[in-house]
């Protein structure tokens, strides 16, 4: 081999690489025009036995003779004097007085009974009492009533508690209490042991004036609500679980069955709203995080707001 590359040498051709730059030169133009398409045609209409419209100003009338286009009806619009009026729902006035009877089954041992009322006094404030007492063999355990009651000004918005109390006449240290400063947006907790104030977030409630809230508002509009118990205070989220019918003594209830979802995690609480008597608690479900708890069936109903009103 090397001595046929001395005699007659081997030729290795390599590709020229050209390294040197390059110039590319790049020019913006318009885009080209876009075709214009020729509007759609409508189908056409004749009118029977109806005159041909008149010519708008400056329009040139068809010669004699001349086929002329059929007159173009337009599909009929629904105006404003067209459209079903539509009825605002009927402004209902708020009853006078709700006074409802329970019986209480506590979870463990034990039934007792309770009254809760509501009335206006005067033309926009209220007061709402409620008590609970053990019956029986449980009155030996839990001796003493617990009571509650709520008074405030009745709004376009519903309840506005001024105040609130929550104690057990034989517990004196059981005492829970709140106070409502609307005008400087304040919240005072009251305890046998402590007091603290708050600032007071805009439709604030008590665990009381809440249950009857839903008499001016319904369930379902508004279900994040701040409540407080006269010692703490919580946002609360409720859900709507269910409707059901609800056994009493005086017949079944149709109702809306509402539950908390969020807030104290200490407490369950779970309401059922009688659709028919203004969504007023007819069924009531209370239990704490060691289970003990109360439960609440309606066994009357006394009032002035009439069924299905």
């Amino acid at each position: 081999m090397l001595h046929l590359f001395l005699a007659g040498g081997w030729h290795v051709l390599l590709p020229r690489l050209d390294f040197s730059k390059h110039v590319i030169e790049a020019r913006l133009a318009p885009p080209p025009p876009k075709k214009v398409m020729p509007p759609k045609k409508h189908v056409a209409k004749r009118v029977a036995n109806k005159p041909a419209p008149q010519s708008k100003v400056g329009a040139v009338a068809p010669e004699a003779g001349q086929a002329t286009e059929p007159a173009y009806v337009p599909a009929p619009m629904i105006g404003e004097e067209d459209r079903p009026a539509y009825e605002e729902p009927r402004a209902l006035p708020p009853p006078s007085y709700v006074e409802t009877e329970f019986e209480v089954k506590r979870t463990g041992l034990g039934s007792g009974k309770a009254r809760y009322r509501f009335e206006l006094v005067g033309e926009s404030r209220y007061r709402l009492q409620s008590e609970i007492q053990a019956v029986g063999i449980a009155s030996l355990a839990f001796s003493g009533k617990r009571l509650e009651t709520s008074n405030g000004s009745v709004t376009e918005f519903g309840l506005q508690p001024d105040s609130y109390r929550y104690e057990i006449s034989s517990k004196p240290e059981k005492f829970q209490g709140a106070d409502f400063d609307w005008a400087h947006h304040k919240l005072t907790l009251t305890t046998a042991k402590s007091s603290e104030t708050l600032d007071l977030p805009d439709g604030t409630q008590d665990f009381l004036s809440f249950m009857y809230q839903f008499m001016f508002v319904p369930p379902l509009d508004r279900m994040q609500h701040t409540l407080t118990n006269g010692k703490t205070l919580h946002t609360i989220d409720y859900l709507f679980v269910s409707e059901d019918e609800v056994a009493t003594k005086f017949g079944n209830l149709n109702t809306m069955h509402i539950a908390k979802s969020s807030g104290d995690a200490d407490e369950k609480t779970e309401l059922w709203l009688a659709v028919d008597y203004r969504f007023i608690p007819v069924k009531i479900l209370k239990l704490a995080k060691d289970g003990s708890g109360y439960e609440l069936i309606a066994t009357h109903i006394n009032t002035d707001i009439k069924k299905n009103d």
